[in-house]
């Protein structure tokens, strides 16, 4: 009871704290909302009381840019990831929550909703954590072994110049040189400054961003970041153009994160805010979409293929093939059904990486076979997949039959309890209800 009354007490002090901005209407509302958090409070825990501290973190002005409304939605949830820190669940500390994260958590209509996000930051605090305290250990041992060095160098006899040229490996006498990273980036980055001179236009179209979420916008940046180091590691890239960027969007502030450089003017990456219809001409553009019928059947090497950079794992509506009919284009899709088997309950969506990688290995070896090796095999109909599925449907019927051994009326449907009574108006009194009820064995006796 100690501990409850001190967290009673802790979130009464933030209540007082967090309604001193806030207009007498919304009061009752503040209150009985904050009442109904701290009943739901599960009391077989142990609590800590909130301190000043981690209220003072959070910067509601900051967060609402001056809107009440907002920082009045900010207060409640601040108060209610407190409640949910309190009673044990994994929700990260105050000062890992940037004001986006704060921002989106008002987007979130749910408690559930919330509570998976926060769980979903709390991992990716205590992966931080981790990574700190591995790099922090690394570093010592690192230390440690500098010292060891110069220890035994302090205390090993100097060797002499012909014992010095004896010695082969690291540091010593070596026939290869050392290639270093930059030497590595330098050389794929001069390949697509080729590819830009030389090479084939391919065109990712990233306008999407109002008709995903944000966990697919993030999910987006990610995918078109290793679709750009698949391209540029291939011998022979594409020159790869990324229109309708909006460099307000989700996308385009992640794939900044992935890509620092994206916006430097010696990068060999192209970022477009306008369409491609004002940079290609019309009759070659070519917008790859799996809504169509036609296939292609052999690779165009003088087209410029258009990729629709949206992830759809919610909104499964054809909107990149409505984008291709409203602008005029033509329209394609990869030769997926005709070369592959593709097993039970799997689906057929591939990612943007994915959709480069085939591409970029067509335009080399022109065998539709070698291509689509990069779809994942996990989605096709192959032996392992199929024993796989045997199994499974195996063991669930051995397991039924054991239940049926060990419950001898187990899969025996009593046909004496089944009967189907009307609930209709007409039939309401007892000797309705009697007339219309029939049993089902005298239909199989029938």
């Amino acid at each position: 009871m100690f501990f409850i009354a001190r967290t009673v007490n802790g979130l009464i002090r933030k209540l007082d704290q967090s309604v001193t901005n806030i207009s007498k209407p919304h009061y009752s509302t503040f209150n009985q909302v904050i009442n109904n958090n701290i009943i739901s409070c599960n009391t077989s825990r142990q609590y800590s009381t909130p301190t000043a501290e981690s209220e003072s973190e959070i910067n509601y002005e900051e967060i609402a840019n001056g809107d009440k409304e907002m920082e009045y939605k900010l207060k409640i949830l601040a108060l209610e990831t407190e409640v949910m820190r309190q009673d044990g669940k994994s929700v990260p500390d105050n000062s890992f929550l940037r004001p986006d994260h704060w921002r989106e958590l008002v987007t979130k209509t749910s408690r559930s909703a919330r509570q998976k996000y926060l769980e979903y930051l709390f991992k990716i605090e205590k992966k931080n954590e981790n990574r700190k305290e591995k790099s922090d250990e690394r570093k010592k041992h690192y230390q440690e072994h500098l010292a060891r060095r110069e220890w035994e160098k302090s205390h090993k006899p100097e060797e002499t110049l012909e014992e010095f040229a004896l010695k082969h490996g690291l540091q010593h006498n070596n026939i290869f040189l050392r290639f270093y990273d930059t030497t590595i980036n330098q050389m794929y980055n001069n390949r697509l400054i080729q590819a830009m001179q030389f090479g084939q236009k391919l065109v990712v179209d990233i306008g999407y961003d109002t008709d995903m979420s944000r966990r697919e916008n993030l999910n987006c940046a990610k995918q078109l970041m290793l679709l750009f180091a698949e391209n540029r590691a291939h011998d022979d890239p594409f020159d790869i153009h990324f229109c309708n960027a909006n460099n307000d969007g989700d996308v385009m502030k992640q794939l900044r994160k992935y890509i620092p450089t994206a916006d430097e003017p010696w990068f060999p990456l192209n970022l477009h805010e306008c369409s491609y219809l004002d940079m290609f001409p019309k009759e070659k553009l070519v917008y790859l979409t799996p809504h169509v019928r036609e296939e292609i059947k052999e690779y165009d090497h003088d087209a410029i293929y258009i990729i629709g950079g949206i992830v759809d794992k919610m909104n499964q509506d054809p909107l990149s093939l409505a984008k291709a009919k409203r602008e005029g284009l033509k329209m394609a899709k990869l030769p997926l059904d005709r070369h592959l088997s593709w097993g039970a309950g799997s689906g057929k969506s591939l990612t943007l990486n994915q959709v480069a990688a085939i591409l970029l290995d067509q335009k080399v070896s022109g065998n539709w076979e070698y291509s689509l090796r990069h779809v994942p095999r996990r989605k096709l109909l192959t032996e392992e997949n199929t024993l796989r599925t045997i199994d499974r449907v195996y063991d669930r019927r051995r397991f039924n039959t054991d239940r049926a051994r060990s419950n001898p009326n187990f899969g025996k449907v009593n046909f004496d309890k089944l009967s189907y009574n009307s609930n209709s108006p007409k039939s309401r009194s007892n000797e309705n209800r009697e007339r219309n009820s029939f049993n089902v064995k005298n239909i199989f006796n029938d």
